[in-house]
């Protein structure tokens, strides 16, 4: 096990303690199970080897059928194959990144934002209310005796404190540790993961995987921040509580808002967690651009295609670049539309239209669309002219 995820803790407190004990055995698990996945002989390695065996003779078989490849996409494969060897193979990388880089790196930001405004770290707070809150829940409970919470009095306040002190330590530290935790398991298996960036069919899996780290790494950046805020609001009432009692007066109504303060924190930290996994789900990994079309998209081009041949058959100029996008665009907003062609001359256009894929066939006229084609139509319907040098070859 690294010596690094076995820090002491800076306080022997039970938060501190809570967290440093997690971050010893919860991320000594990513380098155990990160060391088992990656096995030479393991069946993630093997399985990782043929992925990337088939990625390539993929882009090899693109590159003999001629399928449109460009130096980008050789130069996004070699990425691609760079980045899943260096999460599947290399743990001093992995470790650096995603121990120093994603684990740590969030909780120092907050740590520099707290110490910016001068607020005190958030566990120390939470160790210095949860023990004024039990100092304060044994006067009550002395005088509450063996009534039950639920007729109010003293019992109730004594309630309120202890569910208040669950609340702060539930929305703290429980998330924190949970974070941690969960954290650890996902960077543990990028072995097992790493291969999936490298198809478009799998490519979501992957991209899941990143966002939940993400989600997970933003959740204690988040929690510490609401916590310092909470703290704030919390210290005055707790020491006003305790003074309260110090003077022999136990009253209901400077409980109560301590009890509602931990309410409502709590349910603004679960929001602020919710809010940090949306901007982990965020991540995207690029469309690839061997992606197949849909549809669509080959109906509307391959139609442009049969007016293209028809158009030269015509002995008229194709369609200009623009013009055919544009084409293809209301075709495919329309289709039932843009879809109706009309034949205008001899009956042998129509056949042209339907065997335009198979060879070139004679014609008279084109297949052009409803629309736009009112004057070729009457062009196409007018009988040529001819010389008088060629009626007399023909006679």
């Amino acid at each position: 096990m690294t010596p690094s995820f076995c820090t002491p803790p800076a306080a022997d407190r039970f938060a501190a303690r809570l967290l440093a004990d997690t971050d010893c055995q919860a991320f000594g698990l990513v380098e155990r199970g990160y060391a088992a996945l990656a096995q030479p002989s393991g069946t993630v390695s093997l399985a990782l080897t043929g992925l990337m065996t088939i990625a390539v003779a993929f882009f090899g078989y693109r590159l003999l059928l001629g399928r449109g490849i460009v130096l980008s996409d050789a130069v996004a494969l070699t990425v691609k194959l760079g980045i899943v060897l260096l999460l599947a193979t290399s743990w001093a990388a992995w470790q650096a990144l995603a121990y120093d880089g994603v684990a740590r790196a969030p909780t120092q930001i907050a740590s520099e934002m707290l110490a910016g405004i001068g607020a005190p770290p958030p566990l120390e707070s939470l160790e210095k209310a949860l023990d004024d809150l039990t100092a304060a829940t044994v006067g009550y409970r002395m005088r509450a005796g063996i009534a039950s919470p639920w007729v109010g009095g003293p019992a109730a306040a004594a309630m309120t404190l202890n569910v208040s002190a669950v609340l702060l330590t539930l929305s703290i530290v429980g998330l924190l540790v949970a974070m941690r935790v969960v954290l650890a398991i996902l960077l543990a298996i990028a072995p097992a993961m790493a291969g999936f960036i490298l198809f478009g069919g799998t490519r979501g899996m992957a991209q899941a995987w990143l966002g939940a780290i993400a989600a997970a790494a933003l959740a204690p950046l988040f929690v510490l921040l609401v916590a310092a805020i909470e703290f704030a609001i919390l210290a005055p009432m707790i020491a006003r509580l305790l003074r309260e009692q110090a003077a022999g007066t136990f009253e209901n109504s400077s409980v109560m808002p301590i009890g509602l303060v931990a309410i409502v924190f709590t349910i603004a930290t679960v929001i602020a967690v919710r809010a940090g996994a949306r901007i982990g789900r965020g991540i995207t990994l690029g469309r690839s651009r061997s992606a197949p079309a849909s549809a669509e998209t080959v109906v509307a081009q391959d139609r442009v295609e049969v007016r293209d041949r028809q158009l030269l058959l015509a002995g008229q100029p194709a369609a200009p670049a623009a013009s055919r996008a544009l084409e293809s665009i209301a075709r495919r907003d329309s289709p039932t539309a843009s879809g109706r062609l009309r034949t205008v001359g001899s009956p042998r256009a129509s056949s042209a239209a339907r065997d335009s894929r198979t060879g070139p066939q004679p014609a008279s006229s084109a297949v052009i669309d409803v629309a736009p084609t009112r004057r070729s139509s009457s062009r196409a319907a007018t009988p040529m002219r001819r010389t008088r040098a060629a009626s007399r070859r023909d006679a």
